[in-house]
């Protein structure tokens, strides 16, 4: 199947870089042994390359740990929602270009975490399988910057080949939103429940790389010694906006979230507002800026500034 025949691609490619010593190691994906379940590692020799896994389980997002190796040449295996994180983070200034050789790899969808580990595969293309986070919306399959990219030869033209991937994966859009209720501040409420504000969706978040977060800062106190619903509300309201126009929607924060607190819907519309006001899309082009980091006194005005779209 196209999972195989991509990891033998990926191995040769990156064996051949190790070896020339084009670069000092590989970002991919090795297996945990606790769990079964696939975890980011660094490959530093071609034989240890023999133990890299590629398959529908590999959902970790692998270019978040770029910043840390930016005085480092490597190279990263990139599906496309890794290598949209490569664009922003290039675009914002957070790694070198020259440093990072790109192995992109056509991606149809992953599977969630608990069915890769329990070693559900896809042995027909037409098969409905459980889409991980991210993964039921995407419309981008491609890597959008890559130095290489590894072909998905199952992957047909429109065909969908995750279980709750919407119309975007087609290239379609009916244009209807979803009912008013869900986007209710009932619902908000709701998730926000679940919420025990251990950070974990924002230390998942390739955008959150802040030095100290807003809501850990002493002026104003934004972090009460007593949590209540006020604060989360603050909190996941305060991380939407910061990644107004740069979302990528990998659906990190959902898959580390261990109360599973749905909030990404909240930041989906953000982008989708985003996107319509300044056509632009987070993570396709290097060279284009996130809305709320450029002023341009033409901009379009709307909500709380009393203009309408122009």
């Amino acid at each position: 199947m196209a999972f195989k025949e991509q990891r033998e691609e990926i191995i040769a490619v990156a064996k051949k870089l190790l070896s020339d010593g084009e670069i000092g190691c590989v970002l991919g994906y090795s297996t945990n042994e606790t769990d079964g379940k696939a975890i980011p590692r660094f490959f530093r020799s071609p034989e240890e390359l023999d133990g890299m896994r590629w398959d529908e389980g590999c959902t970790p997002n692998l270019s978040i740990y770029l910043p840390e190796k930016q005085n480092e040449k490597i190279a990263i295996v990139a599906k496309a929602c890794d290598s949209r994180i490569i664009v922003m983070y290039l675009a914002e200034g957070q790694i070198k270009r020259e440093n990072v050789y790109i192995i992109g790899v056509e991606c149809a969808g992953m599977i969630n975490s608990e069915a890769a580990s329990a070693g559900i595969e896809n042995t027909n293309t037409k098969e409905k399988r459980p889409a991980a986070p991210g993964c039921d919306g995407c419309g981008t399959r491609t890597p959008p910057l890559a130095d290489i990219v590894v072909k998905n030869t199952d992957m047909l033209p429109g065909h969908v080949q995750v279980a709750g991937v919407n119309s975007a994966l087609n290239g379609q859009n009916d244009g209807k939103r979803a009912d008013d209720n869900e986007h209710s501040l009932g619902r908000f409420q709701k998730e926000i429940g679940k919420c025990i504000l251990c950070f974990a969706c924002r230390q998942a978040c390739y955008g959150c790389y802040c030095k100290t977060c807003f809501i850990e800062r002493g002026i104003p106190n934004w972090l009460p010694s007593s949590v209540d619903e006020g604060t989360k509300m603050v909190f996941h309201l305060g991380r939407t906006m910061h990644l107004a126009g740069r979302c990528v929607e990998c659906g990190a924060c959902e898959r580390v979230c261990p109360s599973g607190v749905k909030i990404r819907y909240l930041i989906k519309e953000i982008t989708n507002a985003s996107e319509s006001l300044y056509g632009a899309k987070a993570g396709m082009d290097i060279n284009t800026a996130d809305a709320l980091s450029v002023f341009d006194p033409n901009d379009r005005e709307i909500g709380f500034m009393g203009g309408e779209p122009q």
